[in-house]
């Protein structure tokens, strides 16, 4: 009597080719097979016991590897509705974070000149305060207490837009 080991050792050789077939045929993707086809032998050898010997081993054994490329298929499919979901999700939310910014644009655009200037020059732009503060003809203290100022005008105007 051969044991669990020659046993597994001969249907390897001889069905690998087949398996791997089978599951090139469901999967497509090399590298998939060969998990697909592992994860098979796999459960095969832990499930040995359960083999009842009504029909071949490598039947069974070949019914388990097709049953692995559908479950990696299944899963397949239900990663991709995550993603097309979390995609959708996303810009969702890029429209939404647009629409804001857009908002924000608009609230700018309408402050008055020396708070607009204030905060484009020396808020938004990349000068420094004391060079903002020269461009703008103040002091930096008077730059600050303008963009704070600019910061409340804007809250207010986006709090009544929402």
């Amino acid at each position: 009597m051969k044991t669990k080991q020659e046993i597994f050792d001969s249907l390897i050789s001889e069905e690998l080719g087949v398996l791997r077939a089978a599951a090139y045929r469901l999967l497509g993707d090399p590298a998939e097979v060969d998990e697909a086809v592992q994860e098979a032998l796999l459960t095969a050898w832990n499930k040995f016991e359960q083999f009842r010997g009504g029909a071949k081993l490598s039947t069974w054994v070949y019914r388990i590897t097709v049953n692995q490329c559908c479950d990696r298929i299944r899963r397949r499919k239900r990663e991709a509705e995550k993603l097309k979901a979390y995609a959708e999700e996303k810009a969702a939310d890029t429209s939404t974070d647009n629409a804001q910014l857009d908002a924000l644009a608009d609230a700018i655009a309408e402050l008055p000149e020396l708070y607009r200037d204030s905060i484009l020059v020396g808020f938004l732009s990349d000068y420094s305060s004391d060079d903002a503060a020269s461009i703008l003809g103040c002091t930096v203290n008077t730059l600050y207490q303008r963009i704070h100022k600019a910061k409340q005008l804007l809250k207010e105007k986006l709090e009544v837009m929402a």
